[in-house]
């Protein structure tokens, strides 16, 4: 039975090929990105809007256009997982 009062967030789930490897090794010390590492990847919270993101300007080009994609599509979090599928909208990197 399901609860409509539940609060229920969604994630993007993202190869981890949309970071740069330096962006991954650095992802939860950059400036306001809150990012946790998982066995395969990072959890990262998506902020709400672009004009929120205080520290934007020394944060790694890919970032933004993955948080506005993400919030674009209703989620508050983005799972960059090593085996999640690549996607179109957005550059991989090899590494």
């Amino acid at each position: 039975m399901s609860s409509p009062d539940l609060p229920i967030r969604n994630f993007l789930d993202l190869s981890t090929a949309h970071l740069r490897e330096e962006t991954c090794k650095r992802l939860g010390s950059y400036e306001d990105v809150l990012a946790y590492e998982t066995k395969y990847g990072w959890l990262m919270y998506a902020p709400e809007s672009s004009g929120a993101l205080a520290g934007e300007d020394a944060w790694p080009e890919e970032l933004l256009p993955i948080i506005k994609l993400a919030r674009d599509n209703g989620c508050a979090y983005v799972l960059f997982d090593g085996d999640a599928p690549q996607i179109d909208q957005l550059p991989t990197f090899d590494w």
